[in-house]
């Protein structure tokens, strides 16, 4: 999904390696922390000198049946509105309610949550040259 600018580093790494000023990314770095004071840990985290030079935060939701993880997403939406980063969330799996999705939707633009989108909705945004 990345562009091939984007280097990989070690989420142990990623704050450190932004000196670089080149476009970089991390999976599962711990960001701060959550609502409840916890380490809070993102899924992907990028950085790009001209795009995101103040990071930007990919957290996906994937679920492929119904359960609990719809549960989670106004947990997910407070600590990204109490959190420092930009952000962006993938919902996929097709699992969620409507509901569910309907909701999450529209908690976009407060604070930190730029969007929310589904895997073709950020594919095309990457295409645009977005990330």
């Amino acid at each position: 999904m990345l562009d091939e600018d984007y280097e990989r580093v070690s989420h142990q790494r990623f704050f450190a390696a932004r000196c670089l000023a080149q476009p970089i990314y991390a999976e599962q770095v711990i960001v701060g922390t959550n609502i409840y004071a916890k380490k809070r840990t993102v899924d992907f985290i990028l950085y790009h000198p001209r795009k995101w030079p103040d990071c930007l935060v990919i957290q996906c939701k994937w679920q492929a049946t119904t359960g609990s993880v719809e549960e989670k997403y106004p947990f997910e939406v407070e600590c990204i509105v109490q959190g420092e980063f930009k952000t962006v969330i993938v919902l996929d799996g097709g699992g969620y309610s409507e509901g569910a999705r309907q909701w999450l939707l529209a908690q976009r633009g407060k604070r930190h949550l730029l969007h929310v989108f589904n895997m073709c909705q950020i594919t095309r945004w990457q295409a645009q040259g977005r990330i």
